[in-house]
């Protein structure tokens, strides 16, 4: 993934660079990104999700990406730690957004579970073990100790 920026209004824009930081042309796809410029402190911040985890480039996390100097690199933080594989069965990318404000950025996203917890199934229920989409919200504060 590649960000460009512009400080003419478009008229001109600067050389793209890298958002993602895994090798280049190593297979792993990275897509379904957003966007947010937080209007306080300027930072450019990238929501995606992320196959670089998986060999299949099957499963995906989710990624935040952040730059601070105006777009000139990116630096990645994985918003979650469990890789999850996306079925027909869930709206995958539908329901994904991103916002940043005072140094804080929110981030919500749909993911499949992979499993589902014991406590959560009940014997007489026919859709009892299954989850389908799940919607997740991420919450990084860059003045504090609550980064990714």
């Amino acid at each position: 993934m590649f960000c460009a920026t512009s400080g003419n209004a478009g008229k001109t824009w600067n050389r793209a660079v890298r958002v993602n930081n895994d090798s280049v042309h190593n297979g792993a796809d990275q897509f379904f990104q957003w966007l947010a410029v937080d209007p306080q402190d300027g930072s450019a911040n990238v929501l995606f999700y992320d196959r670089r985890g998986d060999p299949r480039n099957r499963k995906q996390i989710v990624v935040l990406a952040r730059s601070t100097n105006g777009g000139r690199s990116f630096k990645n933080y994985a918003w979650t730690d469990e890789a999850f594989e996306a079925s027909s069965d869930v709206f995958f990318g539908d329901y994904t957004g991103i916002a940043a404000f005072g140094g804080r950025v929110y981030g919500v996203w749909t993911e499949k579970p992979n499993h589902v917890p014991e406590s959560e199934t009940k014997a007489d229920d026919k859709h009892s073990g299954t989850h389908g989409t799940v919607i997740k919200v991420g919450v990084s504060d860059s003045k504090s100790s609550t980064a990714p």
